[in-house]
């Protein structure tokens, strides 16, 4: 296959791997997607792996088949991480500007953020997002991009993201060992903000819940910024497993009768008709109302939004959000937006959907499983986080940010 400027983003979820490869058309600045597929993984749990030679094969499996159906090799990989081992929190940095023009650079901002890095983490953690939140010069606050302006005392507040050092490296290596670069590492909550939430829900305050399988991430923006982040190692299989157990049918079985017929509070019931349901052993079928089913999903979507709402409450932000956000595939269960409203006091709470503005591809691409995947793509790309292949072979590509300068990495400067 040919050198291609192909970027993919490959989220790392619960118990399965997503990936979207999509192509940058530079004249018109759009992204065009070319493929997207989602692959089960045994060797996954919580976005964390517990066994590296099945996480491998799926990544080689998934990887190598999105590279067949583009047809070019894949030039740019993107990862999104998540689990209960990552944490966030805020900080504060500052550099003293000694010249005598006093106009503030890129450098000094580095500088500024760099020393808000400099604080102690847990040995085995590593630092993997910094996202600057407001600079301020000379005590003035809530200046969003001071370079070009003179001062003497930078100042900037920053978001950092860390993660298990164990955890990341594991996962890395299952991916890079079958031959394949990760050119960087995302807390896939952040692209996918991007996505899914208006500037005006930022400012005005917002609090995004991305409904996995095994985990929810919590994000909440206030002033246009994140001030707050969480994963919470519980997720929406426990419906699965909960239809399952009361059902007595196979897991699978389950699955599907969620994805068919699982609604989450009673206004969305149609009717109290009844569904088949195969028995454990699969050799024949038993009848349950779709009521039954109801009361069966809606007290376990209640206690995940509590789970939830415990995190925001203890976050300092708790009276802060206005509007609430739900992605990932448990956002697409009827009803979830009333139980989320009703359990966290929310005023208004809708389905975030992948933004369309500058991507184009199939309808099949913006389905709600792929949208961190998307995102990460996005992410990247409007970050310049990438070589175009078609201009720059991969053996002369020089890194990672190559085109914002590599004192960035790991920075998004301006925020998200």
């Amino acid at each position: 296959m040919s050198k291609t400027n192909i970027i993919a983003g490959l989220d790392v979820g619960s118990g399965k791997m997503t990936c979207v490869a999509a192509v940058q058309d530079f004249e018109t600045n759009t992204l065009r997607v070319e493929a997207a597929n989602s692959i089960s993984c045994k060797g996954l749990r919580a976005g964390v792996v517990l066994d590296i030679r099945e996480t491998s094969a799926a990544a080689v499996s998934l990887l190598t088949g999105l590279e067949r159906e583009c047809g070019k090799d894949i030039g740019a990989l993107f990862l999104g991480v998540r689990g209960s081992h990552l944490e966030s929190f805020t900080n504060h940095g500052t550099y003293n500007i000694s010249r005598a023009d006093k106009e503030i650079t890129i450098n000094d901002m580095q500088l500024a953020i760099e020393n808000a890095k400099a604080i102690p983490i847990k040995n085995d953690n590593e630092i993997i997002n910094v996202i600057p939140q407001s600079f301020a010069i000379d005590k003035e606050k809530g200046i969003i991009n001071p370079e070009g302006m003179e001062g003497s005392l930078l100042e900037v507040d920053v978001h950092v993201t860390t993660g298990s050092s164990t955890h990341l490296n594991n996962l890395v290596k299952s991916i890079q060992k079958p031959g394949f670069r990760i050119d960087g590492t995302f807390y896939g909550l952040v692209p996918l903000a991007d996505m899914v939430l208006t500037q005006e829900e930022k400012e005005i305050g917002s609090m995004l819940i991305d409904l996995g399988g095994e985990t929810m991430s919590v994000g909440i923006y206030i002033d246009g910024v994140l001030r707050f982040s969480r994963d919470i190692p519980f997720g929406c299989d426990l419906i699965t497993s909960d239809l399952a157990r009361l059902l007595h049918t196979p897991r699978q079985s389950a699955k599907e009768i969620k994805e068919r017929y699982g609604v989450a509070f009673p206004t969305f019931l149609e009717d109290e008709g009844e569904i088949p349901v195969p028995t454990l052993d699969g050799r024949s079928m038993h009848n349950v109302k779709k009521s039954f089913i109801l009361d069966i999903i809606q007290p376990r979507v209640e206690e995940l939004f509590e789970e939830v709402k415990k995190v925001v409450d203890r976050s300092g932000y708790k009276d802060f959000p206005v509007v609430g956000v739900l992605s990932g595939g448990g956002s697409l269960m009827p009803g979830v937006t009333n139980v989320c409203v009703n359990t966290l006091g929310l005023r208004e709470v809708r389905t975030g959907m992948v933004s369309r503005e500058a991507i184009i591809g199939d309808e099949q691409f913006f389905d709600p499983k792929y949208s961190t995947a998307l995102a990460l793509v996005a992410y990247a790309s409007q970050r310049g986080m990438y070589e175009e292949y078609n201009r720059a072979s991969f053996e002369q590509k020089t890194g990672l940010f190559s085109k914002i300068g590599k004192i960035f990495k790991g920075v998004d400067i301006f925020g998200s």
